[in-house]
């Protein structure tokens, strides 16, 4: 088997593709971040709390039939505003005492 001139040029041109693609890519590429995220009520709650809160939202988007993107929409305010509802009732606990250290 020989090794022909559009053999290597063939195999250059694919090293030099495979090499590019990873530099090619947006390295700088990041998600925006949400601009609530700091005052998401649903992320501070504790687990069994969303998971209650996750499982009613979802019960009524399947009582009002919704799928795909309506369920998505409906879901995420459900979750925002039962959480918000659910952070205004409960009584946010008192700092504890720091003790004396001694001298």
């Amino acid at each position: 088997m020989r090794f022909t001139a559009r053999a290597a040029i063939a195999a250059i041109a694919m090293a030099t593709l495979s090499a590019a693609g990873p530099a090619r890519s947006q390295p700088g590429l990041t998600l925006p971040s949400r601009p609530d995220a700091a005052t998401d009520k649903f992320a501070t709650l504790d687990k069994a709390a969303r998971r209650t809160i996750s499982i009613a939202c979802s019960k009524e988007a399947d009582e009002q039939g919704l799928k795909g993107k309506a369920r998505g929409k409906f879901r995420s305010a459900c979750k925002r505003d039962k959480a918000a509802a659910a952070a205004a009732t409960t009584p946010v606990p008192a700092p504890l005492p720091t003790p004396d250290k001694p001298k």
